[in-house]
């Protein structure tokens, strides 16, 4: 009778641990799904409009208040169909915010709903600035892609590689008066599945595993019309295409100096850190990228730069925040001090992630001229 009763305590153990390895295999596959619509999945920055404008005085606006609407610093105001900045906070109280407010296109009204973007200004270099430019397309392997040229005096150029959303040429315009006013020539570029670009096979972003070679192509473009060298920024997600182009690319040797503006340095451990925040046990998230690693081809260890620093073997300012929601600050440090003659800092104790300018956009763009004048030297 005992020796039934141990077969039958061993069969049930058997179906009880086979069950839970089917689980932990169905949820870790489960996980890998959510892994490739929060991170490989192309889509806009924003598309949501999450804010009533309460009332608008002359030259100022009033929002509803939240964390994002108490935020110093200048911001887009963006609704459907007008667009706008806001600046100056001058009054606060329990519900809502007053600030300084200035239309750029269409015209915000009472009861409209809009958001708050880090961009700052819609629309072209000319639209939004006043600059001439052109749009010539870069033939990457795939096809090409769409670009904005500003010319400028110097045969240094610098390259601007957006973050953030698939439709995001618009990031750059914060730092393109500031750099044309230097005299530099500006390119910025877009990647494959961005608005307007050609498509990769799987229609996913890898995080500069393939869009590497976009700028690689946006380079020789810049080569072609005149570039002497070039000063690459890579702005969140673009800096990891940056990084992977630095250990890529063949034609690394035209970049005299790079600045990463809040970069991922290791996509794995803020998919890590995404699960945790979402309560995901860290055995089903362990097994999930396992899963991505095979289903999307995405080589964490590719994508981890504090493993391949000494890769990096040019000039490089990395800005970031203390704020930063997506790598945590003292992961940027332990970077710079891994290549102490390589990486310089420049941290910002009220930014987020890809908002500095917005936070200081005076101290940010005097930042990037003095690397440029180290890196570059004057006219």
């Amino acid at each position: 009778m005992a020796s039934q009763l141990s077969l039958w305590a061993i069969r049930v153990a058997i179906v009880v641990i086979v069950g839970l390895a089917f689980l932990w295999v169905i949820t870790g596959w489960m996980h890998s799904d959510a892994i490739r619509a929060e991170f490989l999945t192309p889509r806009p920055a924003q598309d949501d409009y999450p804010l009533t404008v309460i009332a608008d005085p002359a030259g100022r606006v009033v929002l509803e208040r939240t964390t994002q609407t108490v935020r110093e610093g200048t911001w887009g105001l963006e609704s459907d169909d007008a667009y706008a900045q806001v600046s100056t906070i001058v009054r606060i109280d329990d519900t809502s915010v007053e600030r300084g407010f200035t239309n750029l296109d269409g015209t915000l009204k009472v009861g409209d709903e809009v958001r708050l973007d880090p961009d700052a200004f819609s629309g072209d270099p000319t639209s939004a600035l006043g600059l001439g430019f052109e749009e010539p397309r870069a033939p990457s392997d795939i096809g090409p892609h769409p670009t904005w040229l500003i010319d400028g005096r110097r045969s240094t150029w610098v390259v601007f590689v957006h973050g953030r959303g698939n439709d995001q040429l618009t990031e750059s315009l914060r730092i393109m008066p500031s750099l044309v006013e230097q005299g530099f020539p500006v390119l910025s570029v877009a990647y494959r599945n961005d608005v307007g670009a050609a498509a990769n096979e799987s229609g996913m972003r890898m995080w500069g595993l393939e869009e590497w070679r976009d700028l690689d192509a946006a380079l020789s473009l810049a080569q072609r019309k005149g570039a002497k060298d070039v000063v690459v920024i890579g702005s969140g997600f673009g800096a990891s295409i940056v990084s992977t182009f630095l250990h890529e690319s063949p034609n690394v040797a035209l970049v005299r100096g790079v600045i990463f503006d809040s970069p991922v340095l290791d996509l794995e451990g803020v998919a890590s850190r995404w699960a945790a925040e979402n309560r995901t046990p860290s055995p089903i998230a362990w097994l999930g990228r396992r899963f991505a690693a095979v289903r999307f081809s995405m080589d964490w260890k590719m994508l981890n730069q504090h493993e391949r620093t000494e890769q990096f073997d040019v000039p490089i300012l990395l800005m970031f925040g203390a704020e930063d929601p997506v790598t945590p600050p003292d992961r940027f440090v332990a970077f710079a001090e891994a290549l102490p003659d390589t990486v310089e800092i420049e941290r910002f104790e009220q930014g987020g992630h890809t908002d500095l300018w917005n936070i200081d956009a005076a101290r940010y763009e005097s930042r990037i001229a003095r690397f440029l004048l180290d890196v570059v030297g004057p006219e």
